[in-house]
């Protein structure tokens, strides 16, 4: 019986398929950009075992770039969408067997063009004909150049970055010495450098604040004592920092003098004094922030500096793929040293629900989880490739508990931030909707019928057919019941009770509001027995409707509400219009949906002068998920065009018109031209742009590293619209003067970045990730010449076809074109961005 047993158990082992016995590659077939625009490709399954695959197989992947209705070429198969990014390929009747050694090639055709490397499907999983399911880990993508692409896309303007773009539109840069440059960022408004470096070295630092301004003054003393230890000389007489209250300052501003071993920080507020002590603090050299150093080298230099905007923002969101608490922290840092100060979070969206809220477990249970499983019964689909484990998911799994919620609370009070949550409603909620389906049918089997119905979210016999944006269906909560508000109120009093513990005041909520899907509601019974019994109502109306009553909670609560712009729009006939219904109502609106050349560009202006206070979020400038550039192998969205750090700092809060030189398509946009069909701001309308905000959605990013890569640098350039307001280069009288200081602008920031503000992110709060750029290159009479966009980083270059190195030359001056040269950017400290080959 013991050798029968032993026997089965080797006949098991030989049948059991593992991840290394099924490969997968994927191609490009076709690319097509004119219309009717498509790209063709092949998703080929290799069976590498020595036994069949047996048939009825099926294979689920991801992938946000497929229409929905895409189909297959191969006949006996079909592409079914799921939900959101999750699709599955099955046989019409029985997927066919995969003989040993053999594959299967599944064809499809979609509509779009293929832009990136990064749209090819991931996340690969069979489910085998016996139940088990799973992971392709061996995939090859067949990837293309910029070189292809732009060969592909040479019908149109789409301004695909070859190395001969790259050198055009970094032209004009030029290595500026330090004196020339601002003494750190977020620029001040004004300094002026009043004597040599000011080297401290065997002295203490002694700081010393007026009471009102203590927490300021512990704050730099805590960051002196990690990023300082000198070996003190007795009777060496400390440098004195002073820190002292002045009335002549606006709210945030402060000064700063720094002359001989005198170091004072003026401010009329302990916001001014906060921001001065960062100011000083990013004066220091970048090695302060590795600490601990025995010197500290100052500049001697006369500062004065306020903010433009009381708002400045920074959303990031952890639904569609989790960031863990530590992660949150260090951002919360940066957002403090450069002056950032609310953080608007994003809490839950269609894949995930991240907040612990105490009595309703099912949420981060359920919400907080994704894997695989045929049905989401116990977790969510795991929705952009985050694996079929739902406990190791690679960042589909995670919440923070209201321990957690409450440290990340208290850590940015003393940033002097504000968080602001969102937990957004009534669209994007399918994981709450699905979590109080589970809870109600848990309820339900207990017996405990009352309290099943309580914070139920959906009508169970919704017949409405619709797809919101992210192609979910089901996405949007029934507002025509009570439960729905029932459930609203209680997250709103369990995270108010968050914040009250945690020592911090609540004041403004997000409520979402944004791509409520067409369609939702209308073969709802409990909308249509609803809107029977209110007959003042229309279907229509329901919108407006739940805006009111989530507007109410959340008053009764003390609260502002915020929202995406939608909650303070209508429509009037095709256009969408600032709803005159809700504009004396305070609701904070964040206008984002500026796409150029669609015509939303002006919406925040019509919002503004339409009596709403707005804060701008321009989806084409300041949405730092959206790729660098069409480069294939940069990752991240297109829909709203692609966005570097150039693309942010030239943004123009006050002349919107200005913020652009191309359309999404790549064409000219010409800004008189513009100008003449623009919303102009009002003199109220000027008063309700209350500030701006730099938002991060996630679907395309996966983890801390890949976070920070997409936001450093480019969100730097941001960061200088934030505090300083519109450019110096807007108010110049001509297009052309103004494009000539834009450019002699633009040079001292990016020197400013290369030079400083780079070597100092690798070091600071344990370092930040950040892309390296490819250099720019021509060929000119035979020689090669070669340009950055950020001067201050180092060109390297090999001659002999061979990968550039740390240790390879420096480019300082052309050289002659021999073949096999290769180029490569590497920041100071050697970290290296692609190779960059010429043919």
């Amino acid at each position: 019986m013991k050798s029968l047993c032993i026997a089965l158990t080797l006949v098991l082992f030989v049948f059991s398929f593992s991840s290394a016995q099924v490969s997968a590659s994927w191609q490009l077939l076709e690319n097509k950009f004119t219309e009717p625009a498509y790209h063709r490709a092949e998703l080929v399954l290799k069976n590498n075992s020595g036994q069949v695959l047996d048939a009825g197989w099926k294979l689920y992947f991801n992938t946000i770039f497929i229409s929905v209705n895409t189909e297959v070429k191969n006949p006996n198969l079909e592409l079914k969408h799921l939900q959101g990014d999750f699709f599955l390929v099955e046989g019409k009747s029985k997927t066919p067997a995969i003989p040993a050694s053999g594959e299967i090639r599944i064809e499809y055709q979609s509509r779009g063009p293929y832009l990136k490397n990064s749209y090819a499907p991931e996340g690969l999983i069979l489910l085998k004909a016996d139940g088990s399911h799973l992971e392709i880990k061996e995939y090859q993508v067949q990837s293309i150049s910029s070189d292809k692409l732009a060969e592909m896309a040479a019908d149109t303007p789409l301004p695909i970055p070859t190395a001969e773009r790259i050198y055009a539109r970094n032209e004009g840069l030029s290595l500026l010495p330090e004196k020339d440059l601002p003494p750190f960022l977020p620029s001040p408004k004004s300094w002026k450098y009043t004597g040599e470096k000011l080297k401290i070295k065997n002295a203490g630092l002694a700081v010393v604040g007026v009471p009102e301004f203590a927490e300021a003054s512990k704050f730099l003393l805590s960051a002196i004592r990690n990023g300082y230890k000198p070996k003190v000389i007795p009777g060496e007489p400390p440098v004195q920092i002073r820190i002292v209250k002045v009335e002549d300052l606006p709210e945030e501003g402060y000064r700063i003098s720094i002359s001989d071993r005198k170091v004072m920080i003026s401010a009329a507020s302990t916001s001014g004094a906060f921001y001065g002590v960062q100011s000083f603090l990013a004066m220091m050299q970048a090695d302060f922030w590795v600490g601990p150093s025995e010197e500290i080298i100052l500049p001697q230099v006369e500062i004065e500096d306020f903010p433009a905007y009381g708002y400045r923002g920074f959303f990031l969101d952890v639904a569609r793929n989790f960031q863990p608490k530590s992660q949150i922290l260090k951002m919360l840092d940066l957002m403090a040293f450069y002056k950032l100060n609310v953080f608007h979070f994003n809490l839950a969206n269609d894949e995930g629900w991240r907040l612990e809220i105490p009595g309703l477990p099912e949420l981060t249970d359920f919400g907080g989880r994704r894997g695989f499983s045929t049905d989401e019964g116990d977790f969510l689909w795991p929705y952009y490739g985050s694996g079929a484990d739902p406990v190791k998911s690679n960042s589909g799994s995670g919440f923070y508990s209201v321990k957690d919620f409450q440290e990340i609370l208290a850590y940015a009070k003393v940033r002097n931030i504000e968080v602001i949550p969102e937990l957004g409603v009534p669209a994007h909620s399918r994981a709450a909707i699905r979590a109080m389906e589970l809870r109600y049918e848990n309820l339900l089997k207990a017996g405990k019928n009352a309290e099943a119905l309580q914070y139920r979210l959906a009508d169970p016999d919704d017949q409405s057919r619709y797809l919101s944006a992210q192609n979910f269906k089901g996405n949007t909560v029934c507002v025509c019941q009570e439960s729905t508000y029932a459930f609203y109120e209680k997250l709103v009093t369990e995270v108010k009770a968050m914040y009250q513990s945690a020592g911090v005041e609540l004041k403004n909520w997000h409520t979402g509001g944004d791509e409520v899907p067409r369609g939702v509601w209308t073969e709802s019974p409990i909308c249509k027995d609803f809107l029977a019994k209110n007959s003042e109502l229309k279907l229509e109306d329901l919108n407006d409707y739940f805006r009111s009553r989530a507007a109410a909670i959340l008053k009764k609560n003390g609260l502002e509400m915020g929202g995406w712009e939608e909650i303070g729009q209508t429509h009037e006939g095709n256009s969408v219009v600032p709803n005159p219904k809700f504009a004396d109502q305070t609701w904070r609106l964040y206008a984002w949906n500026a796409v150029a050349g669609w015509g939303g560009e002006d919406m925040a202006y019509k919002l503004a002068n339409a009596g709403y206070p707005v804060v701008i979020c321009s989806s084409a400038n300041f949405y730092f998920d959206l790729a660098y550039d069409w480069d294939p192998d940069e990752r991240g969205h297109t829909w709203s065009g692609v966005t570097d750090m150039y693309q942010s700092w030239k943004t123009v809060p006050g002349k919107l018109y200005l913020s652009h030189d191309q359309t999404i398509e790549g064409k000219k946009w010409n800004w008189e031209e513009v100008r003449k069909s623009f919303t102009e701001l009002t003199a109220e309308g000027k008063k309700n742009i209350i500030g701006v905000s730099g938002q991060i959605w996630t679907e395309t990013v996966k983890g801390p590293d890949m976070l920070e890569y997409y936001l450093f640098p480019k969100m730097l350039g941001y960061i200088e619209r934030a505090w300083e307001g519109d450019p110096a280069w807007s108010t110049a009288t001509s297009e052309s003067e103004m494009k000539r200081k834009r450019l002699q602008e633009w040079n001292r920031f990016a020197n400013a970045v290369g030079q400083k503000e780079i070597p100092r992110l690798e070091k600071m709060f344990g370092g930040f990730n950040h892309r390296i750029p490819k250099p720019g290159v021509i060929v000119k009479e035979g020689l090669i010449y070669v340009n950055v966009q950020t001067p201050g980083l180092i060109i390297r270059y090999t001659v002999d076809g061979s990968e550039p190195l740390e240790t390879s030359p420096v480019y300082t001056a052309p050289i002659s074109k021999k073949g096999g040269e290769r180029f490569r950017v590497f920041s100071p400290s050697g970290l290296a961005g692609p190779v960059l080959e010429l043919d």
